[in-house]
């Protein structure tokens, strides 16, 4: 793992690490998130955990699925790769550079509940500025390499930096950070066949 502290704008800093998971974890990753294909939808959620609105509208156009009504109960979590891969993001090692890059980082050491997602963009689709309704937000991006897209890239707008896409790169925030993220673009020999980009995302509250 690689830790970047994010700090140049002292209001709003965040940290990211690249390389987040091993190559082990990102198989049992994909495999995951390959057996999904045929479950990701349009979200229709408008408030709590759904999609931001905006005006009534949802801001975002994509793809998801919610992984706790796959995997309602407790116990069901240990069949997910991707939540036990997940529980990394709670080591000493991310928490302490995560205090060190925010003093919002003590606040996470007391969150007590987390719910997960994955967004999925395809062609054109993208997500308006929006804040989240908890205290942090944590997410991992990937993608089948090479890139067969552009843009995807995540806008903090308060602070006007961009933050890259990258496969296996793992993105901490204060929810309360207003962010978008930008159009996908892609050729049409790659559209609709799972080549874009997957954000799989982290939500902490106490």
């Amino acid at each position: 793992m690689k830790f970047i502290s994010c700090t140049k704008n002292k209001a709003f800093p965040f940290l990211i690490v690249d390389d987040f998971y091993t190559s082990t974890e990102q198989d049992l990753i994909w495999k995951e998130l390959e057996s999904y294909q045929h479950l990701f939808k349009v979200d229709t959620k408008t408030n709590g955990q759904g999609v931001a609105t905006k005006d009534g509208k949802p801001l975002a156009n994509l793809k998801r699925i919610y992984l706790e009504e796959l995997y309602p109960f407790p116990n069901d979590r240990q069949y997910s790769n991707i939540l036990t891969a997940y529980r990394k993001i709670i080591s000493k090692e991310v928490i302490e550079n995560y205090k060190k890059t925010t003093p919002a980082g003590k606040q996470f050491e007391i969150t007590g509940s987390d719910c997960t997602l994955i967004n999925y963009y395809d062609d054109l689709n993208n997500y308006g500025e929006h804040f989240d309704s908890f205290m942090h937000t944590v997410f991992v991006w990937f993608y089948k390499e090479p890139k067969r897209f552009k843009g995807g890239n995540l806008i903090f707008s308060e602070s006007n930096e961009t933050v890259e896409c990258m496969h296996n790169r793992m993105l901490m925030f204060p929810s309360y950070y207003l962010h978008e993220v930008t159009e996908i673009q892609m050729e049409e020999e790659y559209k609709n066949k799972g080549l874009g980009r997957y954000c799989i995302t982290h939500f902490y509250s106490k």
